[in-house]
């Protein structure tokens, strides 16, 4: 997830980098990618990539960052899920740390800029399972 150091948002780098898995572990197939992205997204969290483009000059990497990129578009088709630009993070990740949850009486909810797209999340742990009940939205 991004975090805040200072007034900087950091947007970590949550995958591996192309040229690790070109060069280092000698792998032509995103299945490292789509384990990851797997991850990634049954944490809700976020994923972000860093493909250099004197990687994918050879055929095989272009190939493969192909598939990576057809692979996306399936899960953003499949699953509704938010593809943004780096400042689209940045914008969103600040409105949300100025967030606030309030209960009047009639229950919580968000408050303040963007809270049409916030959710609230409640977690119970049971035994050694944690069920995520959402509101809202």
């Amino acid at each position: 997830m991004p975090f805040f150091i200072g007034r900087m948002l950091e947007l970590p780098l949550t995958t591996t980098q192309d040229y690790v898995l070109f060069h280092i572990l000698d792998d032509y197939s995103i299945d490292l990618w789509t384990r990851q992205l797997s991850a990634i997204k049954e944490r809700h969290g976020l994923a972000s990539f860093l493909v250099h483009p004197d990687y994918v000059i050879e055929e095989r990497a272009r190939t493969t960052y192909r598939a990576l990129l057809a692979h996306l578009a399936q899960m953003r088709r499949d699953h509704n899920i938010w593809f943004a630009l780096p400042n689209e993070v940045d914008r969103w990740w600040r409105q949300r740390s100025r967030m606030r949850i309030v209960n009047d009486g009639a229950g919580p909810r968000i408050e303040g800029e963007g809270k049409e797209r916030a959710r609230l999340a409640f977690a119970t742990l049971t035994g050694d399972s944690v069920t995520l009940a959402t509101e809202g939205r």
